[in-house]
This record gives structure tokens, C-alpha cells and sequence, in this order.
């Protein structure tokens, strides 16, 4: 894709959540199909683990997809504007 949105956004803005760009630069050069699905897949996986009870009272941020969740959503929005 050549975008490299990790690169750009850790060279232009420094990002307050410790992985997110990481997390960006495993999903940059998915396609735009490949990122809805994992989105899907991804919401479905944060529901399932918001439901169990060992995990009622605890933030989303601790979510083991959430980092990845985030990614993607930011390259999903970013390429509905640029493509």
C-alpha cells in the first residue's frame, strides 16, 4: 500500500496509548475488506469477552483486541477518506 500510517503518525504526532502505532503498522497493508472483517471479528470478540463475569468491572482498554481493535477502526476511517 505504501501508506505507512505507523511511520507518518508516530513522525508527526507523538501517540499518548503505549502500542497503538505498533498495532497500526500489523494492519497497514491490509485491504480494505481484510480490516472490516477483522473489525467484525474484533467487535465480536471484545462482546463475548465484556460478557464474561471475571471481566464485568473492568475497562475495555484491557481487552486483549483492543489495541488491534483501535488500529483498525483508525485505518478503516482513513481509507474512506483517501480511497
Amino acid at each position: 500500500m505504501g501508506d505507512h500510517v505507523a511511520r507518518n503518525l508516530d513522525a508527526s504526532a507523538p501517540i499518548a496509548l503505549d502500542g497503538l502505532a505498533d498495532a497500526i503498522a500489523r494492519w497497514e497493508n491490509a485491504s480494505l475488506d481484510e480490516l472490516q472483517e477483522a473489525s467484525d471479528a474484533m467487535q465480536r470478540a471484545v462482546r463475548e469477552w465484556a460478557a464474561e463475569p471475571a471481566n464485568a468491572e473492568r475497562p475495555i482498554s484491557e481487552s486483549p483486541v483492543y489495541l488491534d481493535r483501535m488500529a483498525v477502526e483508525v485505518l478503516i476511517e482513513r481509507r474512506f477518506f483517501t480511497e
